[in-house]
């Protein structure tokens, strides 16, 4: 009989250890994070939910070229279980429709924001992604530069121009450019915003065939703007890539950067007692000045995720208001949560222009179909070397009617 008993307890025991074992089993999350930019900001806000729920571990995961290797991974069939992305970005698109995101459209981790601001991330009126910032660009510049140098803010592209020339006659190269990578077609596209009068209008009757690229004389005006702009630079600007440029910025070696604020974090890390503020990039006298802007930091739960209620758990706790401020202030940006606005001065001047919807307008590269961007870009270091406005208009329209 105490024989009988003494199995009976150790059974008991193991099945209680067994138990206790499955209740406090962790669960194991990749968040495969696109923006170099915000690894430690996103560092924080995973501890503080660690701390908070501590069976659920999430391991940020961030390589070079994340954009490439993620689309690497999702043509294999093997996406993360959280992921970031933007969610008016064609490739955002194309893994929605394709089945490899979740459906979040009926989840309650919405309700911190305003559900009109909830349109434009939409696809065929679902939600896949939960938004939580907005970037946008503009022209960052070195305050003591330009206090010592009496120069004001200019508001109309000839005043740019003007004071370029006034900066490089006191011998200081007015801009940092690192061609050699994106900001080819980043400068380029905010150009066009400001030059082809709605944009968005013109995208879609070159699309459609009704209308071509010569049609718009804004296209010509805004390529022979960014040749201009590119005089002003450093010798060997396609020789120059992101980190140099910013690193170049910091250290005083140029009175101007153009672009987005999402530069703001690395710029402080990199240098945290230089002074510099932004203006938005000002529009030619006559032309309606419009800043580039889209969905910046959104969370997707790909369809082939460990453990769907623990990411929903994670992608709530980023959607407070709390954890809202905390990535804005950080990273400067605008919020798509109710009651949040940051507190960072750099990104004032550039988010003041969300204030008036005339002021804004979509990245161009945002309503072009996948992998147009990457030609994009080519075309504009291309018209860097050969200067010739005529074959880059040829190539926008062969590009634009391929889609």
């Amino acid at each position: 009989m105490k024989k009988y008993f003494a199995l009976l307890l150790s059974a008991i025991l193991m099945l209680t250890g067994v138990s206790a074992f499955a209740e406090t089993e962790t669960v194991h999350l990749e968040f495969f994070n696109i923006k170099p930019e915000v690894v430690d900001i996103l560092n924080t806000l995973i501890e503080k939910f660690e701390a908070e729920n501590p069976g659920i571990d999430i391991e940020q995961t961030q390589v070079p070229d994340a954009t490439t290797v993620l689309q690497t991974r999702a043509a294999t069939n093997k996406l993360p279980d959280i992921l970031t992305y933007y969610a008016t970005d064609p490739r955002y698109k194309e893994m929605a429709k394709n089945g490899m995101l979740m459906d979040l459209t009926d989840e309650d981790i919405f309700s911190t924001i305003d559900p009109e601001m909830l349109a434009d991330t939409l696809y065929e009126g679902k939600s896949y992604i939960l938004p939580i910032s907005m970037n946008a660009a503009g022209v960052f510049y070195n305050v003591k530069i330009f206090e010592e140098n009496n120069i004001e803010i200019p508001t109309t592209y000839e005043e740019l121009i003007a004071v370029c020339q006034k900066l490089k006659d006191a011998g200081i190269t007015p801009f940092v450019m690192h061609n050699m990578d994106w900001q080819a077609g980043t400068l380029w596209s905010m150009l066009a915003l400001n030059c082809v009068d709605r944009y968005d209008l013109a995208n879609a009757a070159i699309y459609s065939g009704e209308a071509t690229v010569t049609d718009y004389p804004g296209f010509a005006k805004s390529a022979q703007q960014f040749l201009e702009l590119n005089t002003y630079a450093q010798e060997d600007t396609l020789g120059t890539n992101y980190d140099q440029a910013l690193d170049a910025f910091a250290n005083g070696e140029a009175a101007m950067l153009i672009q987005g604020i999402w530069i703001i974090p690395s710029v402080k890390a990199l240098n945290p007692e230089f002074e510099f503020s932004s203006f938005p990039l000002p529009a030619s006298e006559g032309d309606q000045m419009r800043i580039g802007y889209q969905n910046d930091l959104g969370l997707c739960i790909s369809s082939t995720c460990a453990d769907n209620e623990a990411a929903l758990k994670f992608l709530q706790f980023m959607a407070s208001e709390e954890s809202a401020q905390y990535y804005a202030d950080m990273d400067g940006s605008a919020s798509y949560i109710k009651g949040v606005v940051s507190a960072v001065t750099e990104s004032k001047p550039i988010l003041s222009c969300f204030d008036n919807a005339d002021n804004i307008g979509l990245w161009p590269d945002q309503m072009w179909t996948t992998g147009v961007v990457d030609y994009v870009t080519s075309a504009c270091q291309q018209l860097l070397i050969d200067e010739d406005i005529d074959a880059f208009l040829d190539t926008l329209q062969g590009l634009f009617v391929a889609q």
